[in-house]
């Protein structure tokens, strides 16, 4: 029985801007389109454009994204990315911008980084610092970021591809253990 291979599918091409790319663009902010995350539009932006981007999308009367949702991490498997949801009460539509890290681009013992929004969005204090404990990305300018869910000498982030489960009383694999 004989396989045929199938040819390497071509790169796709380039996502045009949504809405919210091209008011960015048209405002001297540079973002990718990814594939919508279930209708909504999903956007990548630099590190560095991310709180200009952030206040220009709330602070604008034509799109009035005024409502941080969440922050949340995620140990992709060639980056970290930090996911931001929006969403606008007067406009009734919804944003996801992510700054992608290339893991390459991280130093061996060092966290990957991103600017800190909390003094922008205060709900973000709590959402950065979860992101911190769990996926081990840092928050630049964040006013007090320690962990939040694990003691403060816990080693690794739970949440990252890389992390190993400690052996302890909790989580020992002994089938004659007490629990």
């Amino acid at each position: 029985m004989t396989h045929d291979a199938k040819p390497p599918a071509a790169p796709a091409a380039p996502l045009e801007p949504g809405q919210y790319g091209q008011f960015l663009k048209e405002h001297g902010i540079s973002s990718e389109r990814l594939v919508d995350s279930c209708g909504v539009e999903t956007i990548v932006v630099a590190a560095a454009d991310l709180p200009p981007a952030l206040k220009l999308l709330r602070n604008s009367s034509e799109v009035k994204l005024d409502l941080l949702i969440t922050v949340t991490g995620v140990d992709n498997n060639d980056t970290y990315d930090s996911v931001y949801h929006l969403w606008s009460y007067e406009h009734i539509n919804e944003l996801v911008i992510k700054v992608m890290t290339k893991k390459t681009d991280v130093a061996d013992g060092r966290l990957p980084e991103v600017p800190s929004i909390s003094n922008f969005w205060s709900a973000a204090n709590w959402h950065e610092r979860e992101t911190y404990d769990l996926v081990g990305i840092r928050y630049t300018g964040h006013p007090y970021l320690r962990r939040i869910l694990n003691p403060w000498d816990w080693d690794g982030h739970p949440l990252r591809r890389d992390y190993k489960q400690p052996v302890d009383g909790l989580n020992d694999k002994n089938p004659h253990s007490m629990r």
